[in-house]
């Protein structure tokens, strides 16, 4: 069985594989052959050119810390009107 593809390695891949490839290009300053020798890895990216190359492929880089909020609220539901109204949370019997 084969290993699966991390997730940004297979979103870069695609980008640079896809239509999105000259914006990607453009936004980190790569020709093609730069792109040929990143995905052959002979080449990587210099730190200055990491927020530009993941915002080209549409990501935005966030904490766990913050995802994990995220989850919870929408767990608890962050429009409860129970928890607001001080009844505890929607779905959960008092105690």
């Amino acid at each position: 069985m084969s290993k699966p593809i991390p997730r940004i390695e297979h979103a870069l891949r695609s980008a640079l594989n896809g239509p999105a490839r000259h914006d990607v290009q453009a936004a980190v300053g790569w020709d093609d052959s730069q792109v040929s020798r990143f995905l052959s890895g002979q080449q990587g990216v210099v730190i200055e050119k990491l927020d530009a190359l993941v915002s080209a492929i549409g990501y935005v880089l966030i904490t766990r810390r913050y995802l994990d909020a995220v989850a919870t609220l929408g767990e608890v539901g962050m429009h409860c009107e129970c928890a607001r109204d001080g009844m505890g949370e929607c779905g959960r019997a008092q105690a």
